[in-house]
């Protein structure tokens, strides 16, 4: 076999160690992030009339977690309506997600020529988003219609929106413009705004139009309850063009004014800019100003901010002060709320301040120097002056003077990635004196390596021991772990091992065409399985010069009780697999499989066949293989180079089983000689018999035959000519096929 020949034969091993592909992401869930119920006039001189055109319609897909999917496919529709998406010029069209799961489109409806009436005052669109999921959101777009007959300038039909007064029967907690909402910050407030979208000549109401609140400052901040299918922050009018807007408070607190929008975006998605250049927020409508407050809320809770489970030498100061936050049960921060600070035991410590009041971050400390007769854990509690309940408790420690450190136990040991190490780590304290080795902290540290500690600190119990547990990360090697207490260190000497891989029957598959479960004694076969490549990135393989190693990328394995020679191990995309030759000395029937990956064992049972045939194939474009033919001239069939009826071709194939002479496992036919299959090779054509001229073991690659056979005359021209490989075994009554290819003929 010449150089080019080897080459695509070895191309055609590659490729079957590339597959299948691992999973992505699975796009499970869309959702409105904005443009939904948009007004838009483009020809509206009039005050009041800001939107022109209709801004950008946005989308977020997800997947079953909620996590964003990136590199999705939306699909757009135009349901209803007379308009057409920029990016295709028609009513449908498809965009991708970002990293971030968004996408967008830009819809138009230009109808300028046509003019409006009481009886058709607005054009409504409805546009529908979708997902392969089968999961869609619906946009709900309108454009009011002008007078052609007054310069363009008119709305035949007004398109109204009003706040019905403070105390009314339609709305009793509604406000009026000037009024302010007060209210605490986090909080809901019992203040509604409800408006109605209607048309002023016929007062027939329309569903489905933005109303949204807008907050002239970054804080404090106001917005609606979103609502069904409306964008963040905004709801939509229902059936009788009424919107409802129940008013959320941001977080922060001050004053400031808001205004409510209809029909429009806000300034982060719209392309109208102020004088500056910066997004503005526009729509159809807008209202007057409206005031707000925002108060600090109730205090509900006190947190440790800092300082938490310090040590310090009797006599001295904590190192750092003790630091702790006032919020209220929405976990706003508050200002202006008294603590209480308290030492336990009494007399352990002293405190520089045993009354604090928070400050804007709602942040209060102290600071605490131990009494010289301290010794053992101190607690010091902070604790709300207007509600004692509430509070919450530091740990601190008097340090008594270590002696020494030392492992007591757990070190040298291994674990498997991801496995908790068997044995504890085990520290020994001694001290100074005599005095007590109980309750003295240890610190344990990760150093090198990849690893996760159950605690970075314990204490020592009765007998001066401190220990904590180890889990393996997911990269072998070595794991250091260090241990300190009173200016002593040690350190633990732990391995993370590989894994084992995760292997059953089903993951043996033949090694040139894919098939699962077919492979035989001499065949080349790949295992796909997690596990099997850990180790690597990439793809580690045969070089196609001298035997078969028996050990490659850390990974090797038994059949039978017998070393198998290995192809290539490789781990692309997550998805790892090891490909090898069956010795060829296996007996057909159950045998034990044994892959060992850095030192792990998987065992497992496989059914080894008489014979697996099995074609090698080359991917040509896209997703389209054809079996690895050579044509008399040396040539390889493709599309451009068909082969010729009457013409002999020679296929590469695995699994044909024994031959006479017999070839060991990782060998080569004896040089100048051929070793000829010893059953019955049967070649299908176009879903014939084609007639076979010699079938034997290759002269230069390990486990791979060639075939020579004739294709019939009678076979008509095509690109798509299936064929496929046989055997029936000596002395077997049944036939073994490999899979369908299909190749070009002229």
């Amino acid at each position: 076999m010449n150089k080019f020949r080897l080459f695509a034969v070895a191309s055609a091993l590659a490729i079957v160690s590339l597959a299948p592909t691992a999973f992505a992401q699975t796009p499970t869930y869309i959702t409105v992030i904005s443009g939904n119920g948009q007004i838009s006039c483009p020809e509206c001189t009039q005050q009041g009339y800001g939107l022109q055109t209709f801004n950008p319609l946005y989308v977020k897909v997800t997947d079953g977690n909620g996590n964003p999917v990136s590199g999705a496919s939306v699909n757009w529709t135009v349901v209803t309506g007379q308009g057409l998406f920029l990016s295709s010029g028609a009513n449908t069209a498809q965009t991708t997600t970002d990293v971030n799961g968004n996408t967008n489109i830009q819809y138009v409806l230009y109808l300028q020529s046509l003019s409006g009436s009481t009886l058709d005052p607005y054009s409504p669109s409805t546009i529908s988003a979708s997902i392969s999921s089968g999961a869609s959101v619906n946009f709900y777009e309108f454009q009011a219609l002008v007078s052609t007959t007054s310069g363009n300038t008119n709305v035949p039909v007004f398109i109204s929106v009003y706040t019905p007064p403070g105390g009314s029967s339609q709305c009793p907690t509604c406000i009026n413009p000037g009024d302010i909402v007060t209210g605490a910050a986090g909080s809901t407030s019992a203040t509604q705004f409800q408006a109605q979208v209607y048309v002023a000549g016929s007062g027939v109401a329309i569903p489905n139009v933005s109303f949204r609140l807008i907050s002239n400052q970054a804080s404090p901040s106001v917005s609606c309850a979103t609502g069904v299918g409306a964008d963040p922050g905004s709801v939509l009018t229902n059936a009788n063009g009424i919107a409802t807007c129940t008013l959320v408070l941001g977080t922060t607190t001050g004053s400031g004014t808001f205004y409510f929008l209809v029909g429009g975006v806000p300034a982060a998605y719209s392309q109208a800019v102020d004088a500056n250049g910066n997004p503005v927020a526009v729509g159809f409508f807008s209202s007057g100003n409206y005031g707000l407050v925002v108060t600090p809320g109730v205090a509900g809770m006190i947190s440790i901010a800092g300082g938490n489970n310090q040590g310090a030498n009797p006599g001295q100061a904590v190192p750092a002060a003790l630091v702790a936050t006032i919020a209220d049960t929405s976990g706003n921060p508050l200002s202006g709320q008294q603590v209480v600070w308290t030492v336990s035991p009494t007399g352990a410590a002293t405190l520089s301040n045993t009354t604090t009041t928070s400050n804007s971050s709602g942040r209060v400390q102290t600071n605490v120097t131990l009494s010289s007769s301290a010794a053992g854990t101190i607690q010091v509690k902070a604790a709300l002056a207007s509600n004692p309940s509430i509070s919450t408790t530091f740990t601190l420690t008097a340090n008594i003077q270590v002696s020494s450190l030392q492992v007591y136990s757990g070190s040298p040991q291994t674990a498997v990635v991801g496995t908790n190490f068997g044995s504890p780590l085990v520290v020994q304290v001694a001290t100074i004196n005599g005095a007590s080795a109980a309750n003295i902290p240890v610190s344990f540290n990760i150093t090198a390596g990849n690893g996760t500690l159950s605690a970075s600190s314990a204490t020592t119990n009765s007998s001066g021991q401190a220990q904590v547990t180890v889990t393996a990360g997911s990269t072998t090697g070595p794991l250091s772990v260090s241990a300190t207490a009173g200016g002593f260190s040690v350190t633990f000497n732990l391995t993370v091992i590989p894994q084992g891989p995760t292997l059953t029957s089903a993951s043996f598959y033949n090694g040139a065409d894919s098939q699962q479960g077919s492979i035989s004694p001499c065949s080349i076969a790949t295992i796909i399985a997690p596990g099997v490549a850990s180790a690597i990135q990439g793809t580690m393989s045969y070089s196609g010069i001298g035997p078969l190693p028996y050990a490659l990328a850390s990974d090797s394995l038994t059949i039978g009780g017998i070393q198998a020679p290995i192809y290539s191990v490789s781990n692309v995309n997550g998805q790892q697999q090891l490909s090898f030759q069956v010795p060829c000395s296996v007996t057909p029937g159950t045998n034990a499989v044994a892959v060992s990956v850095g030192g792990s064992s998987t065992p497992v049972s496989v059914t080894v066949q008489p014979a697996s045939p099995g074609l090698f194939s080359t991917l040509v474009s896209g997703t389209t293989m054809i079996p690895d033919l050579e044509r008399p001239d040396g040539s390889f069939v493709s599309p451009s180079n068909p082969a010729r009826r009457g013409e002999t071709l020679i296929a590469f194939v695995t699994g044909l089983g024994p031959t006479t002479p017999a070839v060991a496992t990782n060998s080569l036919p004896v040089p100048g000689g051929t070793a000829a299959v010893l059953g019955t090779v049967i070649a299908g054509v176009n879903g014939g018999g084609a007639t076979v001229i010699s079938a034997a073991l290759s002269p230069d690659i390990v486990g791979v035959y060639q075939v020579a056979f004739v294709v019939p005359s009678s076979v008509p021209s095509g690109t798509n000519t299936d064929f496929s490989m046989g055997l029936l075994p000596q002395g077997t009554s049944k036939v073994y096929y490999s899979s369908l290819g299909y190749f070009p003929v002229q």
